[in-house]
């Protein structure tokens, strides 16, 4: 037996030299990297997983393997849905916008484990593309001047009184939210949908709220949609 046929791995008639098997494994590696990258510098919101990022390195990787391996065996293909229906899977994709980076990465090792280099590239290329190109655009984020405004009052008349003369000078709207009570009654918070008449004056908004005596506890939180919780 040569050397050559030390290097081949056959499947189903198809031969995999080592070489080939290399250069499908480095472009689902440096594929996968640049999958990675565009979702940890498009990624909003609090939910980022460093591990999810990793995933999306070895998805391709792993994916180019399996089908390096089945090839046109459709024996192998029942095999392994057979394999993996044994093994649950129990993680949950908090954002459905990961399920695409999921999908994106599956697909790129599927192209390059089948050798069909061009189309991993060129879909990469594409997709990232038009990620980022939403990202920076801010696509489908709808901006709102709303803000949440919490502080804690002592319920009675005068106590309602302190504050209404700083809502009138700095607010344009306001909405009662949600009122709660803290240590037997003798406390009050407050919930309110507010919107400033100057958003650029909400610190000086806070800072007079905060100088009316009985009132503490002030917290002012955007409620713009563009910026996910």
């Amino acid at each position: 037996m040569d050397a050559r046929m030390l290097n081949d791995l056959i499947a189903q008639g198809q031969r995999f030299l080592l070489v080939d098997i290399a250069i499908n494994m480095a472009l689902a590696f440096a594929l996968g990297v640049v999958i990675a990258f565009v979702y940890r510098r498009t990624h909003r919101g609090l939910n980022y997983s460093v591990s999810f990022a990793s995933t999306l390195v070895f998805l391709p990787m792993v994916t180019a393997i399996v089908m390096m391996v089945i090839g046109n065996n459709l024996a192998r293909a029942f095999g392994l849905v057979g394999a993996m229906s044994i093994i649950r899977f129990r993680t949950v994709v908090k954002d459905t916008r990961d399920t695409v980076f999921v999908f994106l990465a599956l697909a790129v090792g599927m192209a390059t484990g089948c050798g069909y280099h061009l189309i991993g590239l060129a879909s990469t290329a594409f997709v990232t593309l038009a990620v980022m190109v939403l990202h920076l655009g801010n696509f489908g984020s709808v901006r709102s001047q709303d803000v949440l405004l919490r502080f804690s009052v002592s319920p009675d008349e005068r106590g309602a009184m302190l504050y209404e003369d700083a809502f009138r000078q700095y607010l344009k709207k306001q909405s009662l939210l949600n009122i709660q009570t803290r240590h037997e009654g003798e406390i009050l918070e407050l919930s309110y949908f507010v919107r400033l008449r100057a958003p650029e004056r909400a610190k000086e908004f806070v800072s007079a709220l905060g100088s009316v005596e009985g009132i503490e506890g002030i917290s002012l939180i955007s409620m713009e949609e563009s910026a996910e919780p």
